[in-house]
């Protein structure tokens, strides 16, 4: 007698176990969480390294009683507009107040910055590419699905700063070397969580934008928000029209918080957790009373049919990166009119304290920080870099997902061969990038030209941040086209945020020249001073040129994933 079956219909009704949810199949909270387990290890290990970093730069320049002294006598004395640039200086002869001081607003950016690109592509993303219709077939509502997938995104960066919190509580462990350097558990916790609710608060900005304007505008728009935020809640003693613009901003919020220095403001935390949350409800509402997909089109002026897609891979790649181009470009923009409209009001409180003008000076030889140019280049440029090279990440981003969710095999199934397709999709991802550069370069001129100084120099220093872009998009459509499209925007991140944190981490540690060198920014000069280095420019471009011969090669020469 054969053995009996059992019932698949109750075995298929039963619920998978909690293990198998996590791994990411059964849940829409798992699948989310575990597709962002290399951005919460890249998170945890960039801010770890930074505190840990910063700790031991602090304990080996200040590891004297005498040094102390100096640093918190300078600190004290430091004029509002330089505390627009550190931060809130309390007990920065501490190991955790100065940690606080130097490096918790760069946290709260970094964290930010990841939550952005998660939140504003978490939803969009897969309703562009239509994966998000078939989770939506299943008998689940649309409200549990963005629920599931905001409660996955909180959940990593709650690891993430789980991580930081251990780290900086080990740095104070291992790295002290005076009283009141010892950083306790609950310390490092407070820290990592007001870090964490910083960073969220500008994702769930992007977050409820994505429905309405898809997911490049509002990383877009949300990205300028952030950098805002923290300029106005840094420069507002400086500028008194930021002081009444201090109110909107979640830096400003917090700004009394800095639980390593001994002195906490929950209530603060709280407000900030508060209106993250309401902008998150907000969101979840957008994507469950709209249609997936249909998002509403930044204004602009009539496009040629060249610029609409109309004309080959080079003209439809370029239609569709132009809203994020512009997004972005006015996301940067924002940012660099505000700081090129403080320069004024900056440089003339530094004229006020010939000797930390000396200081600067000694620390970066031939760079003038009183004047516009010259606090540009300090105040500006590396940040642009970072910034330039995530808005790279987006455009490669976009180029890829043509192989990745199956468009390309129809468009190369048309008269377009793969070496047409290769080049012209990659250099339309290069003239997003320098449509960006346009845009910014338009807002710093602007706010330069608001203060009575020549705005062309510092202007056309944007075209260095665009040949820099482009270098990473080269790097970025190698790495597509020869290895895999789905890995070309995480190099590009990588690439990024290490070069930034080499150049902030190589002096700090007092490391070799050469290890700086390894640097692509260390080699561009000061563009803002117009400085060009012949050296980078020429990388640069060959990088941008070799990157995409590379790909076209490595293209012709593999399969195409569906």
């Amino acid at each position: 007698m054969p053995a009996e079956r059992p019932d698949l219909r109750y075995a298929a009704a039963r619920p998978p176990r909690v293990r198998i949810r996590l791994y990411g199949l059964g849940s829409v909270f798992g699948k989310t969480l575990r597709d962002s387990r290399f951005a919460i290890l890249a998170t945890a290990a960039t801010c770890g390294l930074v505190v840990a970093a910063g700790g031991l730069s602090m304990a080996t320049a200040y590891g004297t009683a005498a040094t102390r002294l100096e640093l918190a006598a300078m600190s004290s004395g430091m004029p509002a507009v330089l505390r627009g640039v550190y931060g809130n200086p309390i007990r920065v002869d501490t190991l955790g107040g100065f940690i606080s001081w130097h490096y918790g607003t760069n946290l709260a950016l970094l964290v930010g910055l990841w939550s952005i690109l998660a939140l504003s592509s978490t939803l969009a993303g897969e309703a562009r590419r239509g994966s998000l219709d078939l989770v939506i077939a299943t008998p689940r509502a649309r409200r549990r699905v963005a629920l599931e997938k905001i409660v996955a995104h909180i959940v990593a960066i709650g690891l993430a700063m789980a991580c930081l919190a251990l780290a900086t509580w080990l740095t104070g462990v291992l790295v002290a070397t005076m009283p009141g350097d010892a950083i306790a558990p609950d310390a490092a916790l407070a820290f990592a969580a007001a870090v964490g609710v910083k960073g969220l608060v500008a994702g769930s900005i992007a977050f409820a934008l994505a429905p309405l304007l898809g997911r490049a505008a509002a990383a877009g728009i949300a990205g300028g928000i952030l950098i805002a935020a923290d300029v106005v809640n840094g420069y507002r003693t400086v500028v008194p029209a930021f002081d009444s613009l201090a109110g909107a901003s979640w830096f400003a919020w917090t700004f009394d918080h800095v639980p390593l220095a001994g002195q906490s403001d929950w209530p603060a935390i709280v407000l900030a957790a508060v209106a993250a949350a309401l902008l998150l409800v907000l969101g979840v509402e957008g994507f469950a009373r709209t249609d997936i997909g249909v998002t509403v089109g930044l204004p602009g002026l009539a496009l040629p049919a060249a610029l609409l897609g109309l004309r080959g891979p080079l003209g439809r790649s370029f239609a569709e990166s132009l809203p994020a181009a512009i997004a972005w470009g006015a996301g940067i923009a924002l940012y660099g009119l505000v700081m090129a409209a403080t320069s004024r009001p900056f440089t003339a409180a530094l004229s006020e304290t010939p000797g930390i003008i000396e200081a600067v000076r000694s620390f970066l030889p031939g760079v003038d920080i009183s004047t516009s140019a010259g606090f540009l280049q300090v105040a500006f440029t590396d940040i642009g870099y970072v910034l330039v090279g995530l808005a790279a990440a987006t455009f490669v981003a976009g180029r890829s997902g043509d192989e990745t969710e199956g468009r390309l095999e129809l468009q190369l199934a048309a008269p377009v061969s793969r070496l047409r397709w290769a080049v012209g999709s990659a250099v339309a991802s290069m003239l997003a990038v320098v449509l960006l550069a346009a845009v910014l370069g338009g807002g710093i001129a602007i706010g330069i030209a608001a203060v009575g100084d020549d705005p062309v120099q510092p202007a056309l220093g944007v075209i260095v941040l665009a040949l820099y872009g482009t270098a990473l998009v080269g790097l970025g459509v190698a790495v597509a086209d020869l290895v895999s499209p789905s890995l070309a925007a995480p190099a590009i991140l990588v690439i990024a945020v290490g070069t930034a944190l080499l150049d902030i981490l190589a002096p700090a540690l007092r490391l070799p020249d050469w290890v700086q060198g390894f640097a692509l920014t260390s080699h561009l000069g000061e563009p803002m001073l117009g400085r060009w280095d012949a050296t980078g420019v020429l990388a640069c471009l060959a990088l941008a040129a070799g990157g995409v011969a590379a790909g076209a090669w490595g293209l012709n020469r593999r399969d195409i994933s569906g």
